[in-house]
């Protein structure tokens, strides 16, 4: 395939922008719907009842599930970035089905075919971007095209509301709508042909001429390159003694890499997103604002579309939160605020005054900022960071399978808590925020600033994560600071970080 000629960081900006674009996609898939599924002419084309709402909505999700699964069982023998092109195959099927449906089976059938490449899709995206990344940028790079995910919601929320407004009767808005996927889904697929495979993906595979050529134009030195190519090749070696089949994962023998704790902790972590409070937050607001807080519907329907525009905003503290504070300091410290939030939140809609209305309306946009910070992208850098190369592509789709299931499940309970149980909704999810603390103190090691083959050493037989983690990034700091003046680039310190490790290993 033909590769864009951009050296260096123009070409790291580039595979993030693609990066981004992937996620836009995300965004206009997850909101398209929400956007029009309670509008006059959808209403008078499908009939649903709440309950078929529930199920045309959640029928996205289960395909989602299956398209990550299919990730997990055979995405490692294809390349990364075809793994993406394939997916976005079934993903446009799906929108045209939907575009073009004239019956409730057409538009379920439509979802499911669709969710299936969005589940392809975002078990892939951040794998791809995170392997092609530097150390000291990766988690920056992610963030910044996790952005583009609020952006497609945006895209989705204002151009139902503005299609509404002109089209109020008319077949042409949801359809317009489910057509914004193929629209997103064509330019994703267009800026992929010319992107880079990952490299690492590549050396993994034995194409150790095409991955050179790869990280010559990442890194824009030959003999970076070079040396970052003898280092991803030694930890490709230690990796061998591991589990490499399913089969295997299962034997105590099989596990030099820790890969039973690794993929353990990018499914609980990326569980936990969907039971943070996001779920109820990202697709009932307008319904949280008008039925749990008694807001009016233009008012609800206002507060929703500044609330994705504060998320946006919120989402670009990220870009420098995620490597200056880290992941595991943000897990920790935004999982207590957000319980704070959705306690005090439950509280004000017991309440159920004007005043606690307002404070209530208020504090949704205090849980949005912290829950952005902290739990919406570090999410999905750190289980597609946490894997071993070996076990990456199975880990995240295994991971983003389980969070699609999980997704799926609230989606079904929601509605019904809300209307029956009202503010204990948020109570329970602020109780699940608290459970997460332990978790992520216990057992998640900080990454931030290590180099993908580094954090192997942080599960190294008869080592704590946490504590090697802690140790290894203090030894790095150290590095680089009595290396200053005679060491120069950020390949050169990663390589010694890495050797420490082989020697350990």
């Amino acid at each position: 395939m033909p590769t864009i000629p951009l050296r260096g960081n123009k070409l790291l900006y580039a595979i993030s922008a693609t990066g981004g674009m992937g996620y836009c996609l995300f965004g206009i898939d997850n909101a398209s719907l929400g956007g029009v599924i309670s509008s006059d002419p959808f209403g008078a084309r499908f009939h649903l009842n709440p309950t078929g709402q529930g199920a045309v909505t959640g029928a996205y999700e289960i395909g989602c599930f299956f398209g990550a699964l299919l990730v997990s069982a055979f995405g490692e023998r294809v390349p990364r970035r075809a793994v993406l092109l394939v997916s976005i195959i079934p993903l446009m099927i799906g929108a045209a089905l939907q575009v073009s449906s004239f019956g409730v089976a057409q538009l379920a059938a439509g979802r499911v075919v669709a969710g299936l490449g969005m589940g392809g899709i975002t078990s892939t995206l951040s794998v791809w971007q995170n392997e092609t990344s530097p150390a000291r940028l990766r988690g920056t790079l992610t963030c910044c095209s996790l952005s583009l995910l609020i952006v497609g919601q945006l895209i989705a929320y204002w151009a139902a509301y503005g299609l509404l407004l002109h089209y109020p009767t008319s077949d042409k808005t949801w359809r317009i709508m489910f057509s914004l996927q193929i629209i997103a889904g064509a330019i994703l697929a267009l800026m992929l042909t010319f992107m880079p495979e990952s490299p690492r993906w590549l050396l993994s595979h034995g194409h150790e001429k095409e991955a050179l050529g790869v990280l010559e134009r990442l890194l824009d030195d030959t003999q970076k390159a070079q040396s970052q190519v003898r280092e991803i090749l030694a930890a490709i070696e230690l990796e061998k003694a591991s589990a490499k089949s399913w089969g295997d994962l299962f034997k105590r023998s099989h596990d030099g890499q820790g890969e039973k704790r690794r993929m353990a902790t990018a499914i609980i972590i990326q569980v936990c997103q969907a039971f943070s409070g996001s779920t109820i937050i990202s697709y009932y607001v307008t319904t949280i604002f008008q039925e749990a807080i008694g807001l009016s519907p233009h008012l609800s329907t206002l507060l929703s579309g500044y609330l994705q525009v504060f998320f946006l905003v919120c989402s670009f503290g990220t870009w420098w939160l995620i490597e200056y504070v880290g992941r595991r300091t943000l897990f920790l410290a935004t999982a207590l605020g957000m319980a704070i939030v959705l306690f005090l939140m439950g509280g004000m809609i017991k309440i159920n005054t004007h005043g606690s209305g307002i404070a209530a309306a208020v504090l949704v946009f205090a849980y949005q900022a912290l829950f952005t910070w902290g739990w919406m992208a570090g999410v999905w850098v750190y289980s597609s960071e946490i894997n071993p190369l070996s076990w990456r592509t199975k880990g995240m789709g295994l991971a983003v399978a389980f969070q699609w299931l999980f997704v799926f499940t609230l989606l079904m309970v929601t509605p019904v808590g809300i209307a029956n149980i009202g503010y204990g909704m948020f109570m329970i999810f602020g109780a699940f925020n608290l459970l997460f603390i332990p978790f992520v103190y216990f057992w998640c090691p900080e990454t931030a600033g290590l180099p993908l083959e580094s954090i192997d050493a942080l599960f190294i037989p008869g080592v704590d994560p946490v504590k090697e983690s802690a140790r290894l990034r203090k030894e790095l700091g150290r590095i680089r600071q009595e290396t200053r003046e005679e060491v120069t680039n950020q390949g050169d310190i990663d390589g010694k970080v890495l050797q420490e490790y082989v020697r350990a290993a």
